[in-house]
């Protein structure tokens, strides 16, 4: 991959210090602490950026210590790209590059994303026309960016700026949770698990987690079939077959609320409250008693009958065997 690297960059007209192999293999060796490197990533990413709009910008460090800066700025970059990679996009922000193998991926993937964009801008400009003055780009950012930005408006915080550390950002999450806890005790209630487990033990838990979260979603898969048979075999009549498509529309949006995997993990039985061993269980008697269905009521039906002990014995179906006594009339009877 390194000479297609190289190969790519003369093509594009890159006139940087990254010329032989040996220079590229230490600057993807070095990584993020690379000045080099990261000067090589600004170059491509604006170069990307002045044909497609992309709000997200990439800028070079000049000291090592910036690298987790840089991070974020790439990281921002390819998640509204929309790079197909999940090496580059999932996980922690500080391992996506912390190989050879990954620096040298990112190269390829922009350098040939630079090239593709270029033709598209060569033979179909009308495609890449650049975002207007102002305008938003809206991002798609994945669950955890979601959930990170509700809390941080639950906990009051206003937009952190660009060039926060992760550190510093949880960091102030954490003291600002400490303070509303004293403030207010009794709103969250105590933990359920209050000891310390050691790391063999949390991998413990991980893997008794792991074992449930199969065998839970094995049973909600056959529940999630036993429904979709259920609803299809109220179509095989001709008058519901002729409202199959306003079945449908009812039907599928709830379906589509239904998953058969859980996301349950470590984070829930972190968050467990003590509060949890007096919540009513939903196959409890009591909350069966109390749910909405038992609301419907149904009127008297007549009595179909089918208690074995009313009904009478059927007639035998042959006559009961009976000994004949005289030898049959007419005939001769046989010697002896």
């Amino acid at each position: 991959m390194n000479n297609d690297v190289l190969d790519s960059l003369e093509d594009l007209g890159y006139s940087g210090p990254v010329s032989d192999a040996d220079t590229l293999n230490q600057l993807v060796t070095e990584g993020p602490n690379s000045v080099a490197f990261t000067h090589l990533v600004e170059w491509l990413v604006q170069q990307i950026a002045d044909f497609t709009g992309t709000e997200e910008r990439v800028s070079a460090i000049s000291d090592p210590s910036q690298s987790s800066h840089f991070l974020l700025e790439i990281s921002g970059f390819l998640r509204e790209y929309g790079c197909p990679y999940p090496a580059l996009t999932e996980g922690p922000v500080n391992e996506r590059l912390n190989t050879p193998e990954k620096c040298l991926q990112l190269l390829d993937y922009l350098a040939c994303e630079l090239q593709a964009v270029r033709m598209i801008a060569k033979k179909k400009p009308g495609v890449l026309k650049p975002k207007a003055d102002g305008a938003v780009a809206v991002q798609e950012g994945s669950e955890t960016a979601e959930c990170l930005k509700k809390m941080l408006i639950a906990l009051g915080f206003p937009k952190p700026p660009d060039n926060i550390t992760p550190f510093q950002l949880f960091s102030k999450v954490e003291a600002k949770i400490k303070e509303l806890m004293t403030k207010y005790p009794d709103q969250t209630g105590k933990p359920l698990l209050k000891a310390r487990l050691s790391d063999k033990q949390w991998a413990a838990i991980l893997e008794i987690n792991e074992s449930l979260a199969q065998e839970y979603r094995i049973r909600r898969e056959m529940l999630l079939k036993r429904l979709d048979v259920t609803i299809q075999s109220f179509m095989w009549s001709d008058k519901a077959k002729a409202k199959g498509d306003a079945i449908a529309k009812v039907y599928q949006p709830i379906r589509e609320q239904l998953h058969a995997k859980t996301n349950i993990g470590v984070a829930d039985i972190l968050a467990a409250r003590d509060n949890l061993t007096t919540i009513k269980k939903t196959s409890s008697g009591e909350s069966r008693k109390e749910c909405a269905i038992n609301k419907v009521l149904i009127g008297r039906v007549p009595d179909r009958g089918g208690r074995a002990w009313e009904l009478e014995p059927p007639p035998p179906e042959m006559p009961a065997f009976m000994k004949r006594d005289n030898a049959p009339q007419g005939q001769r009877p046989q010697s002896q």
